[in-house]
């Protein structure tokens, strides 16, 4: 991958990033020789971006409300009592999502 920072991907979420590399290996092979990072940028952002995060943003919700539904649970046994969902989430958002979306963009599990 890209372990130098490029300007060109600060506005983008690591898992972002990653996916535009890939492409721009298959860019490549597609073009037959090595395309600028600017060019697959372009490329990604044409062809390929907004299905990828609408995909990615399903997964992402999915896989936090499997999150909150496993704070939720722990929640209920600390407490000896039912606890709502909407209260469970209000909670992990206000002190774990921030820390949870850092990991989760590093983790190659967030690509879509």
């Amino acid at each position: 991958m890209c372990s130098t920072r490029n300007p060109l991907l600060d506005a983008y979420w690591p898992s972002e990033r990653r996916a535009i590399i890939v492409h721009k290996y298959y860019l490549g092979l597609e073009r037959g020789y090595d395309p600028s990072l600017a060019e697959a940028i372009e490329s990604w952002e044409e062809r390929f971006a907004a299905r990828w995060r609408e995909r990615k943003l399903r997964h992402d919700a999915e896989v936090q409300l499997r999150e909150i539904e496993a704070y939720r649970e722990r929640l209920c046994q600390e407490h000896s009592r039912d606890v709502d969902f909407n209260e469970a989430a209000r909670n992990w958002i206000e002190h774990y999502e921030a820390t949870w979306r850092e990991r989760w963009e590093e983790s190659t599990c967030a690509g879509a």
